[in-house]
């Protein structure tokens, strides 16, 4: 697993209808329109959000060397296609079990909570109650103590089963038996503090980015096992609320009020004080999010029906192409279409 692959995937996905940099501000989580169409339009969710702190650089050079194993090819238009090569290449990469779109790096905040349990756990076992906090976010410090504060943390039953929630919670997940090495390593103890990147790196001889990768997708797979299980209470209450509430970002659903409240997209445009364009993106996204959404109040079912129909015949969810065909849409109406018909809203 590294970074190349995971882009690979994304391209091929993209089915040579977006720039190679759609890529990278989907990895981000930008929460642009483009974007979170593309999430929906392309099946992305797995990758969304999955690097928030990716930097371009680093991202070009994933991007470069892909280029130079003759895996992808750029068009004139700039749109970037999976070469015969890189279809090759893909049909012997591993599924990926990230659940980017859920967790949008705060996964990292639960992994924060979880080493610094386990090193208050550690320490006060070995006596010792004061310590220097592995952890240096205050955020995570305030939700350690409450946590803690009434639970009996100086019963060794209590760290008993600290142990087996994280021991059956790891097992359920499926990790591989690198990425528990990996995981555990990064725990902290009394006495021990975890193992940086570079020394898991140069330990396991792999990329230090390749590694983070293998964490991410782990903490991915141990959430969904905590989520879903009703054995694990203490990690339960680790992982609250690290998991998105809401998907429609926080300008929609301010958008949504209005709209519920009965008011048009001018006059929401007029109320908040922002382009009508930007109300229709919200719109958009809540096309795309809410399985209610009442897209006939904005094009027929007659008009859906035939651009979904001519979208499976194109083989193409290129809007300027699905436009010429249907003259009498407008752009907004057809990316409610795609959007309330290829997302949540299907």
């Amino acid at each position: 697993m590294n970074l190349s692959s995971i882009l690979l995937t994304i391209i091929n996905k993209l089915d040579g209808e977006r720039t190679i940099y759609a890529g990278f501000h989907l990895l981000r989580g930008k929460r642009s329109g483009q974007t979170l169409q593309d999430v929906e339009y392309y099946g992305l969710k797995p990758f969304f959000g999955l690097l928030p702190k990716l930097r371009i650089v680093t991202f070009d050079e994933a991007a470069n060397r892909l280029i130079e194993l003759g895996y992808i090819a750029t068009s004139d238009d700039s749109l970037v296609t999976v070469t015969e090569k890189g279809r090759l290449e893909l049909s012997i990469l591993p599924s990926y079990r990230f659940y980017g779109w859920d967790y949008r790096g705060r996964e990292m905040i639960f992994y924060g909570r979880l080493t610094l349990t386990v090193q208050t756990m550690s320490n006060i076992r070995a006596g010792k109650k004061s310590f220097m906090p592995i952890q240096k976010d205050m955020n995570i410090q305030t939700f350690v103590k409450k946590l803690l504060y009434e639970l009996p943390i100086k019963n060794p039953l209590f760290s008993r089963q600290v142990g087996e929630e994280l021991t059956i919670g790891i097992i359920r997940s499926e990790m591989s038996d690198l990425q528990k090495v990996i995981f555990t390593h990064r725990l902290a103890g009394y006495g021990l503090s975890g193992w940086t990147w570079d020394q898991l790196a140069e330990s396991l001889k792999l990329n230090p980015f390749t590694i983070r990768l293998m964490f991410i997708e782990s903490l991915h797979m141990l959430l969904t096992v905590i989520e879903s299980s009703t054995d694990l209470q203490l990690l339960q209450k680790m992982a609250a609320d690290i998991k998105v509430s809401s998907y429609l970002t926080e300008s929609s659903t301010k958008t949504k009020r209005l709209f519920d409240q009965g008011m048009s997209i001018e006059e929401i445009a007029t109320a908040r004080q922002l382009k009508v364009s930007t109300i229709e993106d919200h719109f958009v996204e809540m096309s795309i999010n809410n399985t209610d959404f009442p897209l006939q109040m904005f094009v027929s079912e007659e008009e859906t029906i035939a651009v979904i129909a001519k979208m499976n015949e194109l083989g193409t969810k290129r809007l300027r192409l699905l436009k010429d065909e249907f003259k009498s849409l407008t752009y907004f109406q057809l990316r409610l279409i795609l959007g309330a018909r290829t997302g949540e809203g299907a």
